[in-house]
C-alpha cells in the first residue's frame, strides 16, 4: 500500500525540522541580535521549505533551509532598517577591559553592533564554521567581499574589545 505525498512530506519535514531548527535559530540568533526574531524566521523558512522538501536530498535540506533563513534575515533587515540603525547606534555597553577574554555576552553584543555583512561574514565564517566560499555563495556576493567583510568585522571587534596590538 502506498504512503499518501502528504504523509511523506510531513515526515520529511518532521525530520528536517528536528534535524536543522536548534542551529537555525541559533545562526539567525546571531544575526538578528534577538532570540524571538530568529525563531519567527527560522519557523517561516520550514514553512518555505515544505513544499520543497520532497525535491531534495537529505544532503541538501541543511544548505537549502539555510539560504532560506538568511534571504529571510536579509528581508527582515530591509523591512526593519530604522529599527535595527536605532539599535546598532546605542551607546557602546561597557566592556570590562580586565578581562583578557571577553565574556560570551560581551562578544555577543559587540557583535550585533557590526554592520549587518560584516556580522553576516563574521558569523557564518566562525560560529557556523563555513568556508568562504560557501559565505559567498550563501550571502550572494564575491569571495573577495567576504574576505573584505571578515577582516573589517575581525578588526573592529578586536578594537571595541580592548585586543588592538
Amino acid at each position: 500500500m502506498a504512503t499518501p505525498r502528504a504523509q511523506v512530506s510531513e515526515g520529511s519535514l518532521r525530520s528536517a525540522f528536528e534535524e536543522h531548527y536548534v542551529h537555525l535559530v541559533r545562526l539567525l540568533a546571531f544575526l538578528t541580535g534577538r532570540r524571538e526574531a530568529a525563531e519567527d524566521l527560522a519557523q517561516e523558512a520550514f514553512v518555505r521549505l515544505a513544499p520543497k522538501i520532497d525535491h531534495l536530498s537529505a544532503d541538501e535540506v541543511g544548505p537549502y533551509v539555510r539560504r532560506i533563513a538568511i534571504n529571510l534575515w536579509k528581508n527582515h533587515r530591509r523591512r526593519l532598517a530604522m529599527e535595527f540603525r536605532a539599535r546598532i547606534r546605542e551607546g557602546p555597553w561597557p566592556v570590562d577591559a580586565s578581562q583578557s577574554v571577553p565574556s560570551r555576552v560581551d562578544m555577543a553584543r559587540a557583535i550585533r553592533r557590526l554592520p549587518a555583512r560584516q556580522r553576516a561574514c563574521v558569523v557564518l565564517r566562525f560560529y557556523e564554521d563555513m568556508p568562504e566560499a560557501a559565505v559567498a555563495e550563501t550571502l550572494g556576493c564575491s569571495v573577495g567581499s567576504v574576505k573584505t567583510h571578515t577582516s573589517r568585522g575581525l578588526a573592529r571587534l578586536r578594537k571595541e574589545l580592548g585586543h588592538e596590538d
